[in-house]
């Protein structure tokens, strides 16, 4: 019997083994889809597995160290680059599906995204909210006592000024000041109850590590970094590193959902900075996204188990997440702009109401929850503050909307009016 082991030539020159390769560079590949594959012969699967990481490796994209010092890399597979433009292409400025979200997407369709990014950013980190108590309180502008959907509530405020961050580098300090205001009104006291709950406390050699590798994905956040580094998985990468590292506490996950949202914006990806990535990441973790991800969460920790710092899974897997938010975002806007578009049109035969009026029945019938403003509707059509006050009132008095006294100003409201129009659409 032979006990010799195959040399380098040998190994290359095999059928089995150069398959396996170029699947290797086509998409992604687990331990199990791995193991269903012929491998060449007197190999163990794991002596197989790792030479493949070491030809990846030689080829593949670099990143950075990890705590314990070895090199982040991945494949830039077919699969993932073809996932990556069809990502690109829904969210840049100039998509067509970015014009869509810009034209018809109000602030209640735009604060449902970015609750649904951040409750699902806390329950990454094993917290969770009441949903529905949490939205009024955030859709009437007031805060939550609960610590938890109150750092939620936060998270929305910061989010809507992110651009003012856009030319800003990434730093400690910029991130320090995204945890100070997803932590204001909270109690000591509850801030500490909710890390211990979320990573435990930790000490203080384990404390230096996370700052030094805070301070290298500080560093990756701002540097153009590897040539056939692909632009959306860095900004991807940012916010899984921060949240797995978990320097801010409980906060982390808010943090990266934040620091990830502002890199996009940078990039000119404000699509991306807006639909629920978590989301669909927290749904992927619950086993509901079936057949539209690469493999289960089972399957991903067998596969990280023999692997060695290949991101090239975890990548693909976060790229289908996003597809996921992306298609759902585009598909909900989409019936949005349509049910838009044939309010309009039955409108338009109504001579009581000017084009402006008009406007604001449809909004109010794409979105129930809608309210109206005088100064914003003035603002918006740039005419006098007596002539937006006299659309909405006569809107009003027509049985469409209905005034509600918020503080010293009123809001308009949709009224009985619009569900009879609801129901003949």
């Amino acid at each position: 019997m032979d006990d010799r082991a195959p040399t380098l030539t040998e190994i290359i020159h095999d059928r089995s083994f150069r398959a396996l390769l170029r699947l290797s560079q086509r998409e992604a590949m687990t331990w199990d889809t791995f193991l269903a594959h012929p491998l060449p012969p007197d190999m163990s699967p794991l002596a197989v597995w790792d030479m493949l990481g070491s030809i990846g490796q030689c080829i593949g994209v670099h990143l950075f160290d990890d705590e314990d010092g070895n090199l982040l890399w991945y494949r830039r597979t077919h699969e993932l680059s073809d996932l990556v433009d069809a990502i690109e292409r829904l969210s840049a400025k100039e998509s067509s599906f970015c014009e869509v979200l810009l034209d018809h997407a109000d602030r209640s369709f735009t604060l449902g995204l970015r609750l649904a990014e951040y409750v699902a950013a806390l329950r990454l980190s094993r917290h969770s909210v009441d949903c529905d108590h949490l939205e009024m309180h955030v859709r009437l502008g007031t805060l939550p006592d609960h610590p938890a959907e109150r750092a939620v509530a936060n998270a929305v405020l910061v989010d809507q000024d992110l651009p003012l961050f856009v030319r800003e580098p990434f730093s400690r300090s910029l991130l320090g000041s995204f945890y100070e205001r997803l932590t204001e009104g909270l109690a000591p006291d509850d801030i500490e109850s909710l890390s211990i709950a979320s990573a435990g406390a930790i000490d203080e050699q384990t404390w230096n590590i996370v700052q030094h590798q805070l301070d290298a994905i500080m560093e990756y956040a701002n540097a153009s970094g590897d040539d056939e580094d692909l632009l959306v998985m860095q900004g991807n990468l940012v916010a899984d590193a921060i949240r797995y590292h978990e320097p801010f506490g409980f906060a982390s996950s808010l943090v990266a959902s934040l620091a990830s949202r502002l890199f996009f914006l940078k990039h000119d990806l404000p699509v991306l900075a807006l639909v629920p990535v978590s989301h669909a990441k927290l749904r992927w973790l619950d086993r509901k996204l079936g057949d539209r991800t690469l493999c289960s969460p089972a399957e991903y920790e067998s596969t990280l188990r023999r692997t060695c710092c290949d991101l090239t899974v975890h990548h693909t897997l976060s790229a289908q997440c996003m597809k996921v938010a992306l298609d759902e975002a585009e598909a909900r806007i989409t019936g949005v702009a349509d049910k838009d578009s044939a309010a309009k049109s039955m409108l338009s035969s109504d001579a009581r109401f000017n084009h402006r009026q008009r406007s604001i029945l449809a909004r109010a019938l794409r979105t129930p929850l809608a309210e109206f403003h005088i100064r914003y509707h003035q603002e918006k059509h740039r005419i006098s503050y007596a002539t937006a006050r006299r659309d909405l009132v006569e809107l009003s008095e027509a049985g469409y909307l209905r005034a509600e006294q918020r503080g010293k100003a009123f809001v308009f409201i949709a009224d009985e009016g619009v569900e009879e129009l609801s129901r003949n659409l």
